[in-house]
């Protein structure tokens, strides 16, 4: 299949699978995959100062990094991608309402119709069992049974939100995420334009 210029965003609970499919579906559509959590973390990285301090540890106890910084840095790829005339997935970017409300217009004009959302679902019980399994390099400190409990908390008083403002919306396409990979791949695969 030929590269498109498109904006896909998959959300999901904590270790629903989404980036496993953003993997997949940029390789398969020529897309660059935009990781916010490694935004982030690069970011701040490069940052000294009491608030990017306070930034780090908000993001290694399983809290949220403040909205408007992680616009600043999504809007910003998501125009550096753009402008070179390529198609962008992100996963579980928007995690806010504040940040939706910066990131859509932007996603809109820049790719119009071509904008996909996905809510990649699994159940809270699912949540658990896939995280503590896993052995991630880039965020160990995030799979431990307290922080995926601040985890899902977050997702729910954060997350959901932008979720049921979608589905209100119309524009928000939901997927069976505790299918095999391959299926839920296919499903996906189902609902995007045949290129």
């Amino acid at each position: 299949m030929k590269a498109f210029k498109a904006a896909i965003i998959l959300l999901g609970r904590p270790g629903s699978g989404k980036d496993t499919q953003a993997e997949l579906l940029a390789k398969k559509f020529g897309l660059t995959h935009i990781v916010s959590s490694k935004l982030i973390k690069a970011a701040l990285k490069k940052r000294k100062g009491v608030r990017f301090e306070k930034e780090r540890r908000l993001q290694k106890s399983g809290f949220l990094v403040a909205p408007k910084f992680v616009s600043i840095l999504i809007r910003a790829k998501i125009n550096s991608i753009a402008g070179r005339g390529k198609g962008i997935i992100m996963s579980a970017s928007p995690r806010t309402l504040i940040e939706l409300k910066d990131e859509l217009p932007l996603l809109k004009k820049l790719y119009g119709e071509n904008t996909y959302f996905f809510h990649v679902e699994i159940s809270p019980k699912e949540v658990y069992i896939r995280n503590l399994k896993r052995h991630r390099k880039d965020f160990p400190e995030l799979d431990t049974r307290k922080v995926i409990k601040k985890r899902l908390e977050v997702f729910n008083h954060e997350t959901l939100p932008v979720i049921k403002y979608l589905k209100s919306k119309k524009i928000i396409f939901h997927i069976n995420g505790e299918q095999p990979i391959a299926k839920i791949h296919r499903d996906i695969l189902k609902i995007l334009p045949k290129a």
